[in-house]
C-alpha cells in the first residue's frame, strides 16, 4: 500500500509536465484556498487543481469523502452519489449525478475510487471513470472520461494540505467556454464546504479501520 502511495507522488511531476504549466486563477487567502487550471493536450476542457491547508484529522477527511449520503451537501454540483460496489474498504465503484447549468442536460458518471495510505498517514484517493460499469440512464448524459485524485498530505502542527484535482470530458458536445466557466467554482466551493464540515460530528472524532491518524 505504501509503495502505491509513493509511486503516485513520484509520478505526479511526470504527469504535470505533459501539459502546460498550472495557472493560478482564484485565491481565497482568508480560507487558504487556491485554484489552478491548465490546458490538457487534445482536450478543450481545462484540468483543475484546488489546494487548501487546514487543521483536520486524516480519518475525518477520508470519512467525509466516503460518506455518499452527505456528498450533495458539500461536493459542488453533486446531486447524488451512490455506492455501486465495495470491492474492499479501499477500492469502490461509485455512481454520481452532477448538476449542469441550464439548459444543459445533467451528467452522470461511474468511477472507480482507490485509496492508499503510507506509514506517516498521507492519503491518495485516485478516481478513474468506468462509463460502462453501470447501465445508462436516459435522464442523463454519461461522462465518458474522467481522471482525478484527492491527496491529503500531513503537515506540521496537525495541519493537512488537501489537493483536489480532476480532468473530465463531459460528453454531449458542450461548448468549451461553458464548461471551463464551471471548473473554477467546482474545486473552490468543494474545498470551502469540506473545511466547514470535516471538523463537525460525526467526522471530527471518527475512527476508521482502513485509515489511521497522521504520525508526526
Amino acid at each position: 500500500m505504501r509503495l502505491l502511495f509513493v509511486l503516485s507522488l513520484l509520478l505526479l511531476p511526470v504527469f504535470q509536465s505533459v501539459a502546460a504549466d498550472w495557472e493560478l486563477v482564484k485565491e481565497d487567502k482568508r480560507r487558504a484556498i487556491q485554484v489552478f487550471l491548465r490546458d490538457v493536450p487534445g482536450s478543450e476542457l481545462r484540468e483543475f487543481r484546488g489546494e487548501m491547508t487546514l487543521r483536520a484529522r486524516i480519518p475525518s477527511l477520508v470519512a467525509l469523502v466516503e460518506d455518499t449520503s452527505q456528498a450533495p451537501n458539500w461536493l459542488h454540483q453533486c446531486k447524488a452519489l451512490e455506492l455501486i460496489e465495495a470491492y474492499s474498504p479501499q477500492r469502490k465503484l461509485l455512481y454520481m449525478v452532477s448538476d449542469a447549468p441550464w439548459p444543459v442536460t445533467d451528467r452522470d458518471s461511474i468511477f472507480l475510487s482507490e485509496l492508499s495510505q503510507d506509514e506517516q498517514g498521507n492519503v491518495v484517493i485516485n478516481m478513474t471513470a468506468r462509463p460502462d460499469g453501470f447501465p445508462a440512464n436516459d435522464d442523463y448524459i454519461r461522462i465518458p472520461r474522467m481522471n482525478g485524485r484527492w491527496t491529503f498530505a500531513v503537515q506540521e502542527g496537525d495541519m493537512v494540505k488537501v489537493t483536489y484535482q480532476v480532468h473530465a470530458e463531459p460528453g454531449g458536445g458542450l461548448p468549451s467556454w461553458l464548461i471551463n466557466s464551471v471548473v473554477v467554482d467546482n474545486p473552490y466551493y468543494t474545498l470551502r464546504n469540506m473545511a466547514r464540515m470535516v471538523n463537525e460530528e460525526p467526522y471530527r472524532d471518527i475512527q476508521l479501520s482502513h485509515v489511521h491518524d497522521a504520525v508526526h
